[in-house]
């Protein structure tokens, strides 16, 4: 007799909801605190009571399991993950008063914790996610799970085609796969009402693919990392000679490095080093960029990846939550770098290297 236990998990072919999760709630947190400090960090309550907003995340964590066991609908899973990102976000914000005796809601590492926990969770999922393409029987599954939009009325045609090619992966003697491919193909996309919001969202998507791709914003994106390789270079020359100095026993140079290391000695070794890798990368980035964009990309791609992964959690001990401005800057150059890396890769057929 066949068990059936779990032999294996089957994993989601569209998983953007965990992303869009974790956007969620890093937003909760930057709004929390931006709201916090701009009205004085009011408390709501009174008579001896304060209700932190570790219960409202708590609630909005229910929220989301509550809609997920409730309900099936595409829709349902996207609200979940918002109000359940939002709900994580305004739980894991309240971590200081959990890791102190004290309750201290300002504990200055808490912003190094929140940062360390987010970029832990995101390279989980996306290992999860790509550590090994989907099995035949993963491909019919999530067909299958395509076919409640098919039998609901509100799949799209990029539903289908993403149906059809889930079906082609699948293990063709499998007795389900005929009977969900004639299906597909029999099916009329869904009304307008229904494709309102991924339309806009396509729209959105063209029109940042226009912007993208123009040459004028190419060239300010390769004036950025210029000037970033310029200030790497000069930032290098000035540490040698603050080394230089302290080797030599100018008092000057050996005060400014004990200012330069005050937040430890192991804490600015990792953050000389994601700095010197990182600034190594964009120079290189920069000699790339004439013969090779692809390859620029990546290697300005890799840059901003070291700085966020090495260098910015300790910004977060040294700042606080002031670090995430750099992090939002770093953010959004990955994701500009990606679509062009994109772009690049279709123009040369899909090859990886340009």
């Amino acid at each position: 007799m066949r068990s059936f236990g779990p032999r294996h998990l089957v994993r989601a072919a569209d998983a953007d909801l965990l992303d869009t999760f974790l956007v969620s709630a890093i937003a909760t947190v930057v709004v929390i605190r931006i709201f916090l400090e701009a009205t004085g960090y009011p408390q709501l309550g009174g008579g001896g009571l304060h209700i932190a907003h570790v219960l409202w995340g708590g609630l909005g964590m229910l929220a989301a399991i509550v809609l997920l066991l409730l309900y099936l609908s595409p829709t349902t899973r996207l609200v979940a993950a918002l109000v359940g990102g939002a709900g994580f976000g305004a739980f894991v914000d309240e971590l200081g008063k959990f890791v102190t005796s004290d309750n201290d809601y300002f504990f200055k590492p808490t912003a190094a914790i929140v940062y360390a926990l987010f970029v832990v969770l995101f390279l989980a999922t996306r290992e999860i996610r790509r550590f090994r393409g989907l099995s035949p029987e993963e491909c019919l599954v999530n067909s299958v799970e395509l076919a409640e939009r098919l039998a609901s009325g509100t799949l799209t045609a990029d539903d289908r085609d993403r149906a059809l090619q889930l079906l082609a992966h699948a293990d063709q003697t499998q007795p389900l796969v005929a009977p969900l491919r004639a299906a597909f193909l029999a099916a009329d996309p869904a009304p307008m009402s229904f494709t309102r919001l991924r339309w806009m969202g396509s729209a959105g998507a063209r029109t940042y693919a226009a912007i993208v791709s123009s040459k004028w914003f190419r060239r300010i994106l390769a004036s950025v990392f210029v000037i970033a390789g310029v200030a790497f270079v000069l930032t290098a020359v000035a540490t040698v000679a603050l080394l230089g100095g302290v080797f030599f026993g100018v008092l000057d140079a050996q005060v400014a490095l004990d200012e330069e290391t005050s937040g430890g000695a192991i804490a600015s070794v990792i953050q000389a080093s994601a700095g010197l890798v990182a600034g190594v990368l964009i120079v290189r980035g920069v000699f790339l960029l004439r013969r090779s964009r692809g390859r620029a990309y990546r290697a300005f791609e890799l840059a901003i990846l070291v700085d966020l992964l090495l260098a910015q959690p300790f910004a977060f001990l040294d700042v606080g939550f002031g670090a995430s401005v750099v992090v939002f800057l770093d953010l959004a150059l990955l994701a500009t770098l990606r679509f062009l890396q994109t772009g690049e890769k279709r123009l040369v057929g899909g090859s990886a290297a340009v």
